[in-house]
């Protein structure tokens, strides 16, 4: 005991719990607005095909993307035909309703590469559909949005924590309270 006074265990951690949400909030509010070029590969389908599943739609949700943003795309597909793609405006769990697809294209039966690019209509997340019929695949999408989206998933987590540190630093102030009452009593 120093001064007088020792350190209250609750109210450390109180303390702890205000800086971490504080620290929560910050990160899942402003690294999401962070944005830069990024790249993303995939190789398909997600489930191996075989005689009695001859097709599969993989779906891939890209984060979302400022309007104008230019959107580059490569496929590749192992065989000729049998890929098809559709990127389309996507927002609270659907593709936008009335929004047409900024890239919808299905191989002829002769191509097995497409590497095409296009604008985006809209400040969204974007929807991306392959439809791959008896055929692998290796896709490639460049655009610029932010790695840290996700983070924004998070800021509940630190909304509940400051109020919880708060919380924790009253009903440690209520006992350091009555603990002083206590021996004020105790001396008397």
């Amino acid at each position: 005991m120093k001064g007088g006074r020792r350190i209250r265990k609750l109210r450390v951690l109180g303390n702890l719990l205000i800086v971490i949400g504080i620290l929560i909030v910050f990160v899942s509010t402003v690294l999401p607005l962070v944005k830069f070029p990024q790249t993303m590969n995939m190789k398909g389908p997600s489930r191996l095909l075989t005689e009695t599943i001859q097709y599969w739609i993989d779906t891939i949700i890209l984060p979302t993307i400022e309007n104008d943003t230019v959107i580059i795309l490569n496929l590749s597909a192992e065989n000729h035909g049998g890929i098809g793609i559709s990127i389309i405006p996507y927002r609270d769990g659907a593709p936008v309703v009335g929004e047409m697809p900024i890239i919808n294209y299905f191989f002829e039966a002769d191509e097995a590469n497409i590497t095409t690019q296009a604008r985006t209509i809209m400040r969204s997340e974007y929807f991306v559909s392959i439809v791959s019929i008896r055929n692998n695949y290796t896709l490639t999408i460049s655009s610029v949005w932010s790695p840290y989206a996700s983070f924004r998933a998070y800021l509940y987590l630190g909304l509940f924590t400051l109020p919880a540190g708060l919380l924790i630093i009253y009903y440690d102030r209520i006992i350091e309270k009555r603990d002083h009452m206590f021996q004020r009593a105790m001396i008397e």
